[in-house]
């Protein structure tokens, strides 16, 4: 593939997600049970933040706050990163470096469609 590649032909779909109102326990288990690094957080049936496995970490565990009573709400971050399908991975590379962040939200016809990661990104292009 190379850098002219759709996002669409190397996303994952479907993202996998979690509701805001879920506990952070259930969020971890569901992000290990599927092997991703970072969960997309719906509310209101609108994708509003993505929960990675380093915000767990930062906020979580160093200050010790119990995951069965925090809400994913509390931890995401937000707004969520988006990128349209029809984009390339070149564009998806620049936003992930101008905004650095290592994941975006895909979306086709406004609509969440998939999730994209830098390492997928770097691993098409080998």
């Amino acid at each position: 593939m190379d850098l002219n590649a759709s996002v669409e032909s190397v996303m994952r779909s479907p993202p996998v997600t979690a509701l805001f109102s879920d506990s952070v326990s259930y969020v971890t288990e569901k992000m290990v049970s599927n092997n991703i690094g970072a969960i997309i957080i719906i509310s209101g049936g609108i994708p509003s933040g993505i929960i990675t496995e380093r915000d767990i970490i930062e906020k979580i565990v160093r200050p010790r706050r119990d995951p069965d009573k925090t809400r994913a709400t509390e931890i995401m971050s937000s707004p969520l990163l988006t990128i349209d399908a029809k984009k390339t991975v070149a564009d998806a590379l620049k936003i992930m470096r101008d905004k650095k962040v290592r994941r975006l939200a895909v979306t086709r016809n406004g609509r969440l469609a998939g999730i994209v990661t830098e390492r997928r990104l770097l691993d098409s292009l080998i």
